[in-house]
């Protein structure tokens, strides 16, 4: 593959497509990320505070048009991407404003030894970014690491060319020197070369666990760090709750978002017993009442999926969890001319061993799973490989909170859809990967922790 092609997964057109870059192009933008980190590193916290207000100004200025181009390309309804732009430009307000104080040399005495420890920058940082949310996913992680002194260069994922040419030029425009954030346009069959070279210090990587593996292994022959942001098939656990109707408005809301196409959704409904028939009737009405369309059309609430392979892997993952015993409640078919669509669907009787119990199921699909018991549903959700994230629902906030500590996942989340925040980790445990995004983690995640002692 020689070309990249962007496609708009509304419409089926062509929007763009780029030249992959040779290795003489991938090794001179390396070469002047690195040189860009030598004099970078040497810049004051107020100093990048500075470009990283005015990367704010270029952002809100163009935030529209930023937003319908993410629309274009990967499908995101259009409101959903100016929410998440608006999310981002907090997320890196927070960034400028608490860098210093988390990374800035801290004085100690203790036990007898003085001195101080020292936040150094660590270099190079090889950043590997999904196509689900093409803004925010690479910001979040390339600000983080810019701002802590390093420079990056950054593959992004293959059908969201536009966004990752618009991503650099952002900087750019900002005011950033060239090879402080790089744009690499490279299949993946590349990572191993540019996690070889010399000059990159770490890898960052949001994406499948299957990639995780793969880019996690590489980091591990060529001893570089890493932070692997991968996949999640997240429970959502209903307790205890008299208002029905709130719970699938609720259910649905943390299902849908992004079509479905976002790592830390619920995914797995585990429902009480005695609540169990009212919410398999209830959010199969719902969910088969949605409106599924013109992403840019501000009534939609179901957007084209990004690609047509995934319509067709979700797909089969329905179908086969039909044949393995689930039952079918609502939807279940792809939609439209070009395939990208698939209808909000609701499988219900989802045991251990079907498909999508097992596996993450990336769209519209809801799989309802029927527990007798408080104790039953813990069991349940934590019956996973992955640990990303979890939603407990119910009206009794202390039993709330006692099921949620007993949740394995990196973020748990009580009577709100999952999320994330600037100032709190992000990251999940068991397949979900490892290393945290976000918060003081995130800004410490690729710096060395150096000891100085007098």
């Amino acid at each position: 593959m020689s070309k990249i092609q962007s496609v708009n997964p509304y419409t089926g057109e062509l929007n763009a497509e780029y030249e992959l870059y040779s290795d003489e192009i991938v090794d001179e933008k390396i070469n002047k990320a690195y040189f860009a980190f030598l004099e970078w590193k040497k810049t004051s916290f107020m100093e990048r505070k500075n470009l990283f207000y005015k990367l704010i100004e270029v952002i809100e200025k163009n935030i529209e048009k930023y937003a319908r181009l993410q629309t274009i390309e990967m499908g995101m309804l259009y409101h959903t991407s100016i929410a998440g732009l608006k999310s981002t430009i907090s997320l890196i307000k927070w960034y400028a404003d608490n860098a210093e104080k988390i990374l800035g040399n801290q004085e100690f005495s203790e036990n007898g030894t003085t001195g101080k420890y020292i936040y150094d920058p660590l270099g190079v940082i090889f950043g590997i970014g999904p196509w689900n949310f093409p803004f925010s996913q690479i910001l979040r992680a390339a600000v983080a690491n810019i701002i802590a002194g390093n420079t990056v260069v950054y593959k992004h994922a293959s059908n969201v060319p536009m966004c990752a040419e618009q991503i650099e030029k952002i900087f750019l425009d900002a005011g950033f020197g060239e090879g402080i954030y790089t744009n690499l346009f490279i299949s993946a069959s590349k990572s191993e070369y540019i996690i070889a070279n010399k000059y990159i210090r770490g890898v960052n990587l949001t994406g499948s666990e299957p990639a995780g593996r793969s880019v996690g292994s590489l980091a591990g022959k060529y001893l570089k760090p890493s932070i692997l942001e991968l996949g999640g098939n997240d429970a959502f656990v209903l307790l205890e709750h008299s208002d029905m109707k709130k719970v699938v408005a609720e259910a649905t809301a943390c299902r849908i978002a992004n079509a479905g196409q976002k790592c830390n959704s619920s995914k797995r409904f585990i429902i009480l017993e005695k609540h169990y028939d009212d919410f398999v009737k209830e959010i199969g009405e719902y969910m088969s009442n949605l409106i599924v369309g013109d992403p840019m059309d501000s009534k939609t609430q179901v957007a084209p999926l990004a690609k047509k392979q995934l319509v067709d892997d979700l797909d089969k993952q329905v179908q086969k969890s039909i044949s393995e015993g689930a039952k079918l409640i609502t939807g279940g078919k792809k939609l439209g001319n070009n395939g990208q669509f698939y209808t909000p669907t609701v499988l219900a009787d989802v045991k251990r061993g079907m498909t999508c119990y097992e596996e993450e199921t990336f769209g519209p699909v809801l799989n309802i799973i029927k527990s007798k018991s408080v104790e039953e549903s813990i069991k349940i959700a934590n019956d996973s490989d992955f640990g990303l994230s979890a939603v407990v629902y119910g009206e009794d906030i202390e039993q709330c909170k006692k099921v949620a500590e007993q949740l394995e996942g990196g973020m748990i989340f009580i009577n709100t859809p999952a999320g994330s925040k600037a100032h709190l980790p992000f990251g999940g445990v068991k397949n979900s990967g490892y290393g945290k995004e976000n918060g003081p983690e995130g800004l410490r995640a690729f710096v060395n922790k150096k000891v100085v002692i007098y």
